[in-house]
C-alpha cells in the first residue's frame, strides 16, 4: 500500500501539469507522442497569439534542457515540431510513414531561437481524386498518421470528402428513392470521386452499406481530429448532380442528361444535372447541408465543382452566372458564413469554351470573397495570371505533381520555388497548397510547397532547401548524400518535367513496337539523361554506414534505383525491337529474355519497401469487407482502379499505373511476355504481327486480372532494401553508363 502511495505521489505532478493544459496544447502533445513517443516529455508546449493576423511559431531551448515549442494553434505547434526535427535533429517524417520515429540519443537543443510567421493564410491539401487513388480504403490508423503529417507541414485547409455517401443516402431517400436505388446510383469506393464530380454514375454499384457506414464513422474521426489541431476542413456542397430516378419522381423538374462518353464510358453510366434555377435545387442543397452539419459539423467551407470535364447545358454567360449565383445563394441560405471553394482545373482543361467573359459571369454572380479558387496545376500554368487574378476572386496557388498517383520521379524544384517567391499574398492570393491526385514517391517537393510561405526569401533557394533535405534523409550531414541530391536537383529534377504527362516506365506500358504511340495513359519520356540519375545513385551509395540505416535513405535508394532501372528498360526494349525488325530471331530472344528478367528483378526490389506493395493496397481494401463476398468486391475495385480503371481497353486503362511489387510480375510483364511470344511467332512464320489480335488479347487478360483473386501478394516488406538495390544497380551500372 505504501509503495502504491509513493508511486501516486511521484506521478501526481505529471498528471497535474497536463490536466491544466488547454485543448490545443493537449492535442499537439498527443501528436508528438504518436510521432516521437520516446521523447515526448522533452518538449514544453505553449500557445502564443497570431503575429499581425498570421500563423506563427517559435522554437528555443529551456534552462532545464527541454525544447520549447510555441504556436498560435495546434497546426503551428506541430509545424514548429517538424521544423525542429528537420533543422535541428535532421530527420524526416514522411507522408507514408507506417511507424513512429526512433531517435536513440537525447534530443539536442537549438543553438538559437527560431521564429517564423506564415505569409499564406490558408494552406490547402488533397484533391477529390485522392479519395479514390489513395484514400479509398484507408482505416483510422492510416489516416491518423497522415493528419499528423498534414499538421506538421502546416496544412490548415484539408479537403475531407470521406463519408459523403452517408449524407446522400439520407437525402435521396427523403426525396422518395429506395435504399437499393441510391446505392446502385453510387459507384464502387475507389471510383466515388468521379461519381461525386458528376463524371459517371453506377460504375461498380450498388455500394455496400458496410462501406457507407464505415466511411461515416471515419469522417467523424477525421474532422474531429483536424479541428482539434486547429484545421478547418473543407466539406462538400450540392452542385447539381442528381440521380436519373429523380426525373420520374419529379417529372416537372428541369433535369438534363450530360453528354455521354466521359472517359470512354458507355452511355448507361452518364450523369444527370438539375438546373440550378429549378426550385428543387434549393431544396436539395438545404437538405444536404443540414444533414452534413448534423453528421460532421461545419467550418463554413464548402467544395463544389459544377461541370468538371463535362459540358454545361448552356455556354451563355447569363446561364453560367445563374449557376454560380444559385449555388452560392443556396449554400448561404443554410449557412450565412458559407465560403465556396472551386478548382480551376475545369477552366484549364477546357480553356477553349471557358472564355474569360464566361468565367467572369460566373465569378461576379457570387459576392466578393465568397468564392475561392484552387489554382490547380501552377507548375504548368498559373491560371490566375491568365484570368486577371480569377477576375478578382481570391485563390490558392497549388502544385499538382501527379495524375493517378503515378510512381515516377518528378519534382521541378526550381520552377516551383521561383514561382512561389513571386506570389501576391497581399493581393488576391490567400494561400498555397497541393492538388495531387495521389500520394506517390516525391514527398520532398510537396513538403517544400507547404514550407515556402514560412521562410524568408534568402532561405528559399532550391540549393538551400535541397541541401537541408539531404541532411534529413541521411540523418546527418553526409557529403555523399548531399552531393547526390545536388546532382539530382541540377540534372534530374529539372523544370522541363511536365505534370500532365501520365508518367510510367516501359514495363508499365501496354506493349507496342513504337513507345511513342502509347502517349495518352502511359508516357515513358524523361526530361533528363538517365546517365545523370545513375551517377547520382553512384554517389548516394557512397554514404556513411550510419546514413544507410535511416528509413528515409533506404526509401530514397530504392526509389532512385527502380527509376534508373526502369528508364534503362527503354534501351532494352529498343534493342529487342531492333532485333525483331532486323529479323534476327536469336538476338531478339536474347534481348527479350533480358528485358523480362529486369522486370522480375524490379518487382523483387519493390518488395523491400512498404510504399511499393500491391499486396498492402489489396489487403487494406479487403479489410473493409463485412463478409467474404464484400471482401472480394472491395479487392476487385482496388485492382480495377489501378489497371483498367473501368472497362478494359476503353480509354483509361493504365491511367493510374503504379510501379509496385506484385503488379509488375502479375499484370505488366505477362502482357509483355505474350507480346514477345507473338513477335517470336511472327519471325518464325513470316506473318505480320497482328496488332488487333494482340489488343484483344490484352483486353481479355486485363479484365481477367481485375476479376481474379488477390492471393499471393506480399503485404509486408521483405529483404534488405539497400543491399538488394545496390546489387541490382551494380549489375546494370556499366550498361547504363555506356548507353
Amino acid at each position: 500500500m505504501k509503495t502504491r502511495l509513493l508511486l501516486f505521489i511521484s506521478v501526481f505532478p505529471f498528471f497535474s501539469l497536463f490536466s491544466t493544459e488547454s485543448a490545443t496544447i493537449r492535442e499537439a502533445r498527443m501528436l508528438i507522442e504518436r510521432v516521437l513517443p520516446e521523447h515526448a516529455t522533452e518538449f514544453i508546449l505553449k500557445e502564443i497569439p497570431k503575429e499581425n493576423g498570421h500563423d506563427v511559431f517559435e522554437i528555443e531551448g529551456s534552462k532545464d534542457g527541454k525544447i520549447i515549442l510555441r504556436g498560435n494553434n495546434g497546426v503551428s505547434i506541430a509545424t514548429a515540431f517538424n521544423c525542429y526535427l528537420r533543422e535541428i535533429v535532421h530527420i524526416s517524417y514522411d507522408w507514408q510513414a507506417d511507424k513512429p520515429l526512433n531517435i536513440s540519443t537525447k534530443l539536442v537543443l537549438p543553438s538559437a531561437k527560431i521564429h517564423r510567421a506564415c505569409a499564406a493564410q490558408q494552406r490547402f491539401f488533397n484533391n477529390t481524386c485522392t479519395f479514390g487513388y489513395t484514400f479509398a480504403y484507408w482505416n483510422w490508423d492510416r489516416w491518423q498518421r497522415f493528419i499528423d503529417w498534414l499538421a506538421m507541414n502546416g496544412v490548415n485547409r484539408p479537403l475531407m470528402q470521406a463519408g459523403q455517401e452517408a449524407i446522400w443516402l439520407r437525402v435521396w431517400q427523403s426525396f422518395g428513392m429506395s435504399d437499393e436505388q441510391v446505392r446502385t446510383y453510387f459507384s464502387a469506393p475507389a471510383h466515388l470521386p468521379w461519381h461525386r464530380m458528376a463524371n459517371m454514375d453506377k460504375w461498380g454499384g450498388p455500394l455496400p452499406l458496410s462501406y457507407i457506414d464505415g466511411q461515416e464513422k471515419l469522417q467523424k474521426q477525421l474532422v474531429e481530429r483536424c479541428r482539434a489541431l486547429g484545421m478547418k476542413p473543407i466539406l462538400s456542397a450540392f452542385a447539381g448532380h442528381v440521380p436519373e430516378q429523380l426525373k420520374s419522381i419529379y417529372p416537372k423538374a428541369n433535369i438534363t442528361q450530360i453528354i455521354p462518353g466521359w472517359g470512354g464510358m458507355d452511355a448507361q453510366y452518364t450523369t444527370y444535372f438539375l438546373d440550378p434555377t429549378d426550385p428543387l435545387f434549393a431544396a436539395i442543397q438545404q437538405r444536404f447541408l443540414k444533414v452534413q452539419q448534423q453528421l460532421y459539423g461545419s467550418d463554413h467551407l464548402y467544395s463544389a465543382d459544377p461541370f468538371n470535364e463535362i459540358t454545361p447545358p448552356s455556354w451563355e454567360p447569363d446561364y453560367l452566372a445563374r449557376v454560380g449565383k444559385t449555388i452560392y445563394e443556396t449554400m448561404s441560405a443554410v449557412d450565412k458564413e458559407a465560403v465556396w471553394y472551386q478548382m480551376s482545373w475545369t477552366f484549364y482543361y477546357d480553356s477553349t469554351h471557358w472564355t474569360q467573359p464566361r468565367l467572369a459571369a460566373m465569378i461576379h454572380a457570387v459576392p466578393a470573397g465568397k468564392l475561392v479558387f484552387l489554382d490547380y496545376v501552377c507548375e504548368e500554368q498559373e491560371y490566375f495570371r491568365k484570368s486577371e487574378n480569377f477576375q478578382g476572386a481570391p485563390f490558392i496557388w497549388c502544385y499538382l505533381g501527379n495524375f493517378g498517383g503515378n510512381t515516377h520521379l518528378v519534382a521541378p524544384y526550381n520552377k516551383v520555388i521561383n514561382r512561389m517567391k513571386k506570389l501576391p499574398y497581399t493581393n488576391a492570393c490567400v494561400g498555397v497548397g497541393s492538388t495531387l491526385e495521389g500520394l506517390n514517391v516525391n514527398p520532398g517537393i510537396y513538403e517544400t510547397v507547404l514550407e515556402m510561405p514560412w521562410r524568408s526569401a534568402d532561405t528559399c533557394s532550391a540549393d538551400a532547401i535541397i541541401e537541408r533535405y539531404a541532411e534529413n534523409r541521411a540523418g546527418r550531414s553526409d557529403p555523399a548524400v548531399k552531393d547526390a541530391w545536388n546532382m539530382l536537383l541540377k540534372r534530374v529534377l529539372v523544370d522541363t518535367a511536365v505534370a500532365i504527362w501520365n508518367h510510367s516506365i516501359v514495363f508499365q506500358v501496354s506493349p507496342v513496337l513504337d513507345l511513342n504511340k502509347n502517349y495518352w495513359t502511359t508516357n515513358t519520356g524523361i526530361p533528363y539523361n538517365n546517365r545523370d540519375l545513375v551517377l547520382s545513385i553512384v554517389r548516394m551509395l557512397q554514404a556513411a554506414p550510419a546514413s544507410k540505416e535511416t528509413d528515409a535513405y533506404r526509401f530514397d535508394v530504392v526509389n532512385l534505383t527502380r527509376q534508373a532501372l526502369g528508364n534503362y528498360g527503354m534501351v532494352l526494349h529498343r534493342k529487342m525491337i531492333e532485333a525483331y525488325e532486323a529479323k534476327n530471331r536469336i538476338e531478339f530472344r536474347r534481348s527479350a529474355a533480358r528485358f523480362v528478367q529486369m522486370g522480375m528483378e524490379l518487382d523483387t526490389l519493390l518488395g523491400t519497401r512498404h510504399e511499393f506493395l500491391l499486396g498492402k493496397w489489396l489487403a487494406d481494401a479487403g479489410r473493409w469487407g463485412a463478409n467474404p463476398i464484400e471482401k472480394a468486391y472491395y479487392e476487385r475495385d482496388a485492382r480495377e482502379i489501378i489497371t483498367t480503371w473501368h472497362k478494359a481497353g476503353a480509354g483509361l486503362t493504365d491511367y493510374s499505373n503504379r510501379q509496385w511489387n506484385g503488379m509488375i510480375r502479375s499484370y505488366y510483364l505477362p502482357r509483355w511476355i505474350e507480346f514477345i511470344n507473338q513477335l517470336d511467332n511472327s519471325l518464325s512464320t513470316g506473318k505480320s504481327f497482328d496488332d488487333k489480335a494482340f489488343a484483344d488479347w490484352c483486353a481479355s487478360f486485363e479484365q481477367n486480372w481485375v476479376d481474379s483473386s488477390s492471393v499471393g501478394f506480399q503485404e509486408k516488406e521483405e529483404g534488405d532494401a539497400v543491399k538488394l538495390a545496390t546489387r541490382l544497380f551494380e549489375k546494370y551500372k556499366p550498361e547504363m553508363l555506356a548507353d
